[in-house]
């Protein structure tokens, strides 16, 4: 039973995708040869994802739509559907993008600067061509590269064109027109031929025109009769013709105006948006004639199609009022007049956009669902995360909490061992400082002993003074004390520091001082520095005033506590 209900779902799931893709291909198969059809098929194929999860083919869907949109003169709504599909490429995971390696869709972008192109905000086009452009160069798919940038380059010349630079918009044009002719692609050529007519008709170079039409209708000729039936040949050629019969129109040649805009009616039968755009100029240039019944017809049918944009519809109301007006059609002007009234209150292209409405309601109805959706499962994924996070950085802390308690027992085991060996190290140095001052000490109090005896002697033999004098060297040596001073350092290394920061002291102050540190009395000192008890007391008292002591204040005290 369970293996039969997992075969029904795999084959329903397998049905859904074939479905969504068929409705898929449809709308990019119809989007410029019948963009209501096209239309259709995109409110066909949101009812049947409205619970589907955004992918690739979603975002690409809404991308066409846009460009269907666009080129209809809508675009408010397909501003909107263009950035969903942005919104949708960049929320894609890298890996399921058309071009992962591009951080934007290219082509959306093109198409949103093609939409500030036909605002005249020639800026901001630019700003999003120049982007555009850099995407096509790092794209890796070298096929969609370079027709990207022949694409993008074109649009840029149309910006050059618009401002007046038509020298620097045709060497552009014909940049492109190079590079789509060592590709070899007939449509693409032909469109090239049609923008450098258009930019040589604008110069008033007529006659160039007129040659390179020529060479572009050969072109065209010599493909059709090849067997190329790919309807964009057709459009572009059209196109060709559309250049030089709005020309002739602005030239005021109606007649020629006529011709040439006839041929390009006859080639756009089949893309509906281009051929009321024409028959828009052919009901004006009727008109200024004064073949009212021609202009006439050809702006009604105009008005029949049902995605006219706003401007186009403009244009065939002007002809048909002023027919009427000339006319004397008193009931006819009236009704256009209301017409054109309605049109410019909203009301008829809100009825045109009905469905549009009623499809970009259920894409952002969609939309919110999917959102809904989608925050829930990150707000669940999120919370799952957070928790595994607290756990795992609870255990860090306990794993460091516990590193921590044993490197502090081990830092404390060494910091006591290192104490106890620096505590022996300065026993070991006060012992050997008191032994160096002890045997100072002995040695002078023995050598003065023997002096006494010698000078209590009533010789006067030199010998004796001369062994006197040696004794009295000895007593002296300076040798002796810098190796008290030596070791006293070392025992007490700051001490000579502080008291020179106090006053500037002499080898003899300092000496007297390390005496006093060392518990030695006055007539101890006597002996070890060789002079008598009371230059003891005189250079006690000395050091007492450099170092500004009290009166009652203890010299012994003092250096004590240093």
């Amino acid at each position: 039973m369970h293996k039969y209900i997992i075969f029904i779902l795999l084959i329903t799931n397998f049905s859904f995708s074939q479905e969504s893709a068929r409705l898929a291909d449809s709308i990019f198969k119809y989007k410029q040869i019948n963009p209501d059809r096209a239309l259709e098929f995109g409110i066909e194929y949101n009812n049947l994802t409205l619970n589907k999860k955004y992918d690739v083919e979603t975002q690409q869907v809404f991308s066409a739509l846009g460009e269907i949109l666009s080129s209809m003169g809508l675009h408010a709504p397909a501003l909107n559907f263009l950035k969903q599909s942005i919104k949708i490429y960049e929320t894609l995971p890298v890996k399921d993008r058309k071009f992962p390696e591009l951080e934007k869709p290219p082509g959306v972008l093109l198409t949103i600067g093609n939409i500030y192109f036909s605002n005249s905000e020639y800026d901001k086009a630019d700003e999003l061509f120049v982007q555009a452009i850099d995407l096509f160069e790092r794209m890796n798919d070298e096929k969609a590269k370079f027709f990207g940038i022949n694409t993008t380059m074109s649009n840029r010349a149309l910006i050059k064109q618009a401002r007046n630079d038509y020298d620097g918009a045709e060497k552009i044009f014909r940049e492109v027109f190079q590079r789509r002719k060592e590709y070899g692609k007939a449509i693409d050529i032909l469109y090239s031929m049609g923008n450098i007519l258009s930019c040589l008709l604008i110069k008033n170079e007529n006659e160039n025109a007129k040659n390179f039409l020529i060479s572009a209708n050969n072109f065209y000729d010599k493909e059709i009769k090849s067997g190329n039936k790919n309807p964009l040949l057709k459009r572009n050629m059209g196109y060709a013709y559309i250049s030089f019969g709005s020309i002739m129109q602005y030239k005021k040649e109606f007649e020629k105006a006529i011709l040439y805009l006839d041929k390009a009616q006859d080639l756009l039968v089949d893309f509906p948006i281009d051929a009321a755009a024409t028959g828009s100029r052919l009901a004006e240039c009727y008109l200024a004639i004064n073949k009212f019944e021609e202009a006439e017809k050809i702006a009604i049918k105009n008005l029949e199609y049902l995605n006219l944009n706003e401007q186009e519809k403009k244009y065939n109301y002007n002809v048909l009022e002023e027919i009427y007006k000339k006319k004397g059609s008193n009931s006819d002007l009236l009704r256009i007049k209301d017409s054109i009234i309605s049109m410019l209150s909203g009301v008829s292209k809100l009825k045109t956009l009905k469905s549009l409405d009623n499809f970009s309601t259920e894409v952002k109805l969609a939309n919110s669902a999917r959102e809904l959706n989608e925050s829930k499962i990150k707000y669940n994924t999120y919370l799952y995360i957070l928790i595994i996070c607290l756990i795992v950085l609870l255990f860090l802390l306990i794993i460091i909490r516990f590193n921590y308690n044993h490197q502090k027992e081990k830092e404390g085991t060494r910091l006591e061992v290192e104490k106890q060996l620096i505590a022996s190290e300065l026993d070991e140095k006060n012992r050997e400082l008191v032994s160096k001052a002890n045997f100072i000490l002995q040695r002078n109090e023995y050598l003065k002993k023997i002096m006494s005896k010698l000078e209590s002697t009533d010789s006067k033999n030199d010998n004796l003074q001369l062994i006197s004098h040696e004794l009295n060297s000895v007593i002296n040596s300076e040798k002796s004390y810098k190796d008290f001073d030596k070791i006293f350092g070392k025992v007490y290394p700051d001490f000579y520091k502080e008291l020179n920061k106090r006053a500037s002291l002499t080898t003899t102050d300092l000496r007297l001082a390390s005496y006093i540190k060392m518990n030695h009395t006055n007539s101890e000192i006597a002996i070890i520095t060789g002079v008598s008890f009371r230059t003891v007391e005189s250079q006690r008292y000395r050091l007492s005033k450099k170092l500004n002591l009290e009166k009652d204040q203890s010299l012994n005290s003092f250096l004590l506590s240093i």
